[in-house]
């Protein structure tokens, strides 16, 4: 196995780069030819809140990227609202409606529960109520590949990826390992997954009152695409791409964490944002002024009015808006991903 120890995301895809570089072998898979490490990668974050992608060589969309650890901590499992962020997610639905194997569906009510009064289980509740009754505990499991994914008859365009999370307290701070059995380096491992799964560590850690600690990815399968839109972004990585883990240090001074304010205002907006945009709609949501938590005041809806009106008016509108993000890192990331939006307009 191959272990890549990473202050963050920045980090771990510079080292990424390299591990595919010196290590990975050509393997045709069922969507076309890839580089793949020839044995599992497991990539430690020591510090996982560091959890964005600061770079204009990557262009990764930090709108999807938020709004969709949002959805998956909400349980959801519908198509209609990634979409607003990434068209293309409506690609991975069998019906154009819901997800076969969406994670914060299987994280929150897929699985039966043994508990009465409740049909399906929330495993991140479960999970908080295991480490408060023995912060020592190693059965603090998170399951979210099905087994009746493996039958013949499933045929779907979507199958888990990421198989499971395995939460534990050390050192008086909350780890998380998890496991994944096909990981595309570029867009999965160092693009979506490392801010989906170190969210969920976080909310898990701010309802336990704990900080964070290591978060680890173990990579069964840990390659890239090497045709189409993967190839193209691989191919620009591989010419400009540099790798720099201070970053944080130099630029970001501010950051805004679910862990700093009141958990039950944040589960409450949590709940009032994905109700409110069922019955009315994404754009009522950037006119809402209701919101209890200040995660919600100073991150979440801000980064959603930004979009909103790159929607509307383009990348140009919405940067004289970025100012209202109070956390760095995000702000950084969404005006880069607009100036890219602007020059290519040129």
């Amino acid at each position: 196995m191959f272990v890549i120890n990473a202050r963050n995301a920045n980090d771990a895809l510079g080292q990424g780069i390299q591990l595919i570089r010196t290590s990975a072998e050509p393997i045709e898979s069922r969507v076309g030819m890839t580089l793949e490490v020839p044995m599992p990668v497991a990539t430690v974050y020591h510090k996982p809140w560091e959890r964005v992608l600061l770079s204009k060589v990557r262009d990764a969309n930090p709108f999807f990227h938020l709004m969709e650890a949002m959805w998956i901590i909400a349980g959801r499992d519908d198509v209609k609202f990634l979409t607003e962020f990434n068209k293309r997610m409506a690609e991975y639905s069998d019906d154009g409606k819901i997800f076969n194997a969406p994670y914060g569906c299987r994280i929150r009510n897929h699985f039966p529960s043994v508990y009465k009064g409740e049909t399906t289980l929330d495993q991140l509740k479960t999970v908080v109520g295991i480490l408060r009754n023995d912060p020592n505990s190693r059965q603090a499991i998170v399951q979210i590949w099905d087994p009746k994914d493996l039958a013949p008859e499933v045929n779907t365009k979507d199958k888990a990826c990421n198989m499971s999370m395995v939460f534990r307290i050390r050192n008086g701070e909350l780890c998380i390992t998890v496991y994944n059995r096909s990981n595309d380096m570029v867009w999965g491992a160092y693009g979506t997954n490392v801010v989906q799964f170190s969210m969920i560590q976080e909310y898990v850690a701010a309802q336990l009152g704990l900080p964070l600690g290591t978060y680890t990815q173990v990579s069964n399968s840990y390659h890239i695409y090497t045709d189409g839109p993967g190839g193209a972004v691989w191919d620009r990585l591989l010419e400009d791409y540099d790798a720099d883990e201070n970053i944080y240090d130099s630029v970001v001074h501010n950051q805004v964490y679910m862990m700093d304010y009141d958990m039950p205002s944040m589960d409450h907006d949590l709940a009032l944002f994905f109700n409110t945009y069922d019955q009315f709609g994404i754009k009522e949501l950037g006119e809402m002024q209701c919101w209890k938590s200040q995660y919600f005041n100073q991150l979440i809806i801000p980064v959603l009015c930004v979009y909103l009106v790159h929607k509307q008016h383009g990348p140009t509108e919405a940067l004289k808006h970025t100012h209202n993000i109070h956390s760095d890192d995000w702000r950084l990331a969404c005006e880069d991903w607009l100036m890219n939006r602007e020059e290519a307009r040129k």
